[in-house]
């Protein structure tokens, strides 16, 4: 007859066994992705998108998940400038559109905001006249100043905290103007935004995006815990320097990438610069026809936003 020390060590290696195939013997699971949306409205050069996201990863061999989680198309029809301007303020400057008075609703509570180490990306190639150079960057220092929070979003004595920005410009070459330390309150930001010059030549695009990755560290003033951000304004593609290809992958992985696309592209041109902004490319991506309804953007952007409810709370 078996001891009661044996009885135990069996009884105490079934146990084991049996939670050991418990612990390791799991089954597979499959990417389970969500249906996809209903198509966007149409934006940037006339396109609409929908898109569909990852609702679980797969795990222990499952199915793996799809590349596709957005498909853009063509259409006949192409936003208007008012339409452009809607995107600009959901999207980029993430604050309230004004509301029609006898329809006004209580809204839910805003959300919680982040504050932003924005990297300018500034298009000084030949293509760009200098007179169209002037008028961008005036418009440009127009959109800063309506960031949250009101009333200087740049205002680094703000005891509630501040964005910051920095702006590279590119042609042929690539030239950081400043860094993320370099300026200290919107005024200072628009007037060293202002003295920029104008250079003309080429345009390489993949350089300038290759420099943007080196700008988000913290030498450059980059800060943890912000929305790192990119805006690139442009009037064409790329014709000189690094493969896009090549680069887009690090700043994606660095930033959310928003474009200002200006003038006329080609097909080939559409799709190289619509390479260059996150997902979903609705809300990263905005065009218009010329520099001059860049005024007429700004001007419409600021007509459209509710200064009623300006701004949501930041987390400090």
């Amino acid at each position: 007859m078996m001891d009661r020390v044996g009885l135990i060590f069996i009884i105490l290696a079934f146990t084991c066994g049996s939670s050991q195939s418990f612990l390791f013997t799991k089954d597979k699971v499959d990417c389970l992705m969500s249906q996809w949306s209903e198509w966007s409205e149409v934006f940037g050069f006339g396109a609409r998108s929908k898109e569909r996201v990852i609702l679980r990863y797969p795990d222990n061999g499952g199915k793996p998940c799809p590349n596709d989680t957005e498909i853009t198309e063509r259409t006949s029809q192409k936003p208007t400038i008012k339409a452009t301007a809607k995107q600009v303020i959901t999207s980029f400057l993430q604050r309230q559109l004004k509301q029609n008075p006898s329809r006004r609703i209580t809204k839910r509570d805003a959300g919680i905001g982040l504050f932003r180490d924005l990297l300018i990306i500034l298009d000084s190639s030949g293509s760009v006249l200098s007179s169209h150079f002037e008028i961008a960057k005036q418009q440009l220092g127009e959109l800063l100043g309506l960031l949250c929070p009101l009333p200087d979003p740049f205002n680094s004595n703000s005891m509630d905290g501040y964005n910051r920005a920095a702006l590279i410009k590119y042609s042929s070459n690539v030239v950081e103007e400043f860094d993320f330390n370099g300026n200290h309150n919107l005024a200072e930001l628009k007037a060293t935004i202002q003295a920029v010059p104008y250079v003309g030549g080429g345009t390489c695009t993949g350089d300038a995006f290759y420099e943007a990755i080196q700008m988000f560290t913290s030498s450059k003033g980059m800060r943890e815990g912000t929305k790192h951000e990119v805006l690139i304004l442009t009037d064409g593609n790329s014709n000189c320097g690094r493969n896009i290809s090549t680069v887009l992958p690090a700043l994606h992985a660095k930033a959310s990438v928003f474009g200002l696309m200006i003038g006329s592209f080609s097909n080939r041109g559409k799709e190289e610069v619509m390479s260059y902004v996150s997902k979903p490319t609705p809300n990263h991506l905005f065009a218009v026809d010329k520099f001059e309804d860049l005024k007429k953007l700004l001007n419409l952007i600021k007509t459209q936003i509710d200064d009623q409810d300006p701004c949501a709370p930041f987390d400090l």
